[in-house]
């Protein structure tokens, strides 16, 4: 269940967040322990968050992933993983994101929570709006 679990987190998506040492590279505080330390917490809390949304997202998608050739076999839609536990699971996530998110900087919760808003947005409802989807 928990290798379910983490496949459906999308881990291989995670890199699309280092964007976030970006601000400590230009800034010249990459190897200021405290800033990248705080940096780099905040990257794993992108990654858990954005993990939340994929989780949401192959819950909505679930019956259609279950009639496509490929995305049949994801956790969710092959049963690997219980709709129950992916529910759980993404809930959780959110939570954890967001208590940490704002134990780090209360600003960084709100822009943290948006990200979550927004994708979650996209995955429910606005991918179905062609001009949307990309």
């Amino acid at each position: 269940m928990l290798k379910a679990l983490f496949k459906t987190m999308r881990p291989r998506q995670w890199t699309k967040n280092v964007f976030i040492f970006a601000a400590l590279v230009f800034d010249k505080q990459l190897f200021v322990v405290d800033s990248f330390l705080r940096t780099l917490a905040g990257f794993v809390l992108f990654c858990l968050i954005s993990s939340s949304v994929y989780i949401f997202n192959d819950l909505a998608d679930v019956e259609a992933d279950r009639q496509h050739p490929e995305k049949k076999n994801r956790p969710i839609a092959s049963g690997k993983l219980s709709v129950h536990t992916a529910w759980a699971a993404g809930i959780v996530l959110v939570i954890f994101t967001l208590v940490f998110a704002y134990l780090l900087a209360p600003l960084f919760a709100l822009i943290v929570g948006a990200y979550f808003v927004l994708n979650l947005a996209y995955s429910m409802a606005l991918k179905h709006i062609s001009i949307l989807d990309v």
